[in-house]
């Protein structure tokens, strides 16, 4: 990721640190696990992806330490983080631990922008240009180099993250007795309210964002809308019971049982576990549990009983054959 325009770089020392993949990481059509970045971290979200990085924790459960996936190279962050926004190739905390940091092919970069000192109620959420926090009563978005943050009420509820789309950002809204709702507001216009994007009874959570898309998890699917087009589509899905959805572009993937009815293996045995599917075909499927995936382009970066793994397609596209 190049530096962000109008951004000053206070520059650190960020020296690699010893690995044994010194190329790109994984090989097509193969899962390989990544040993030594499968600590247990503070927040269950990580280990995750951010682009093309895999970030991890250390021995403290704090978010320390990168992998780049391009050139197998691993470093350690300039700061530490416990809860961390992620988009690819930047890191933004809010918070006693606040910063950014940029994912540079030399490595990474804490910038110098002004930080945000408030405690959140989850994870904060960046595109790269905008920063988005969720409060008690308040949700914000504001430019990364912006002094000032415009608060605008709300209810948002804790531990889900916002999600941010061009002009848009989107969290879980406590709607009391139906539960969970997926609201938006413009981050463009000041004078903007939130909105319901879906709303009724039952839970609507989970949302996540990648591009123009945006996903959520409802009773019985999974919803991807193009905030570009307005469209949206569903996806029958029986998830979000634990770990949110994986977006990357158009391309979803889940955690699902295999009791589940959109299981391909629906009935054949209900002790086999968890597994994940994603939209485009590609899978994690086998003994154990596979959870918690992140996806970026070919890669899908999921953990099987306390071990990371990480997935690439056969091919560029390997399969764009929807279910």
């Amino acid at each position: 990721m190049k530096h962000a325009p109008g951004l000053a770089l206070l520059l650190t020392l960020c020296l690699p640190v010893s690995s044994s993949w010194a190329a790109a990481v994984g090989r097509p059509g193969v899962a390989v696990p990544l040993h030594g970045l499968d600590q247990p971290c503070r927040d269950q979200r990580f280990p995750t992806l951010a682009g093309p990085w895999v970030v991890a924790c250390g021995p403290d459960g704090r978010v320390d330490r990168v992998l780049s996936l391009i050139s197998g190279v691993e470093y350690r962050l300039p700061q530490a983080m416990i809860s961390p926004g992620l988009s690819p190739g930047l890191l933004m905390a809010v918070g006693p631990d606040a910063g950014l940091i940029a994912l540079q092919d030399t490595g990474p970069e804490l910038l110098d922008r002004p930080r945000s000192r408030t405690p959140s109620i989850a994870a904060p959420a960046t595109d790269g240009s905008i920063g988005a926090a969720l409060y008690e009563g308040r949700v914000s978005a504001w430019p990364l180099d912006s002094p000032t943050h415009r608060l605008v009420e709300a209810h948002p509820v804790g531990w889900y993250p916002p999600a941010l789309v061009p002009g848009l950002v989107a969290w879980v809204e406590d709607a009391g007795p139906d539960g969970e709702d997926v609201w938006a507001m413009s981050t463009t216009d000041r004078h903007a309210t939130p909105r319901p994007l879906s709303a009724g009874p039952g839970n609507q959570r989970h949302v996540v964002s990648s591009g123009s898309w945006l996903a959520w998890v409802e009773p019985a699917s999974i919803v991807l809308l193009d905030t570009a087009t307005e469209k949206s589509h569903r996806i029958a899905a029986h998830t979000g019971f634990s770990a949110p959805p994986a977006l990357w572009q158009d391309t979803v993937c889940w955690e699902t049982r295999p009791d589940s009815p959109d299981s391909p293996d629906s009935g054949e045995d209900p002790q086999a576990g968890v597994d994940i599917r994603c939209s485009d075909g590609l899978d994690a499927a086998g003994p154990g549990h596979q959870r918690w995936p992140a996806r970026f382009e070919g890669w899908l970066l999921y953990r099987q009983d306390g071990i990371l793994w990480l997935k690439t397609a056969a091919e560029p596209g390997e399969a764009r054959d929807p279910d």
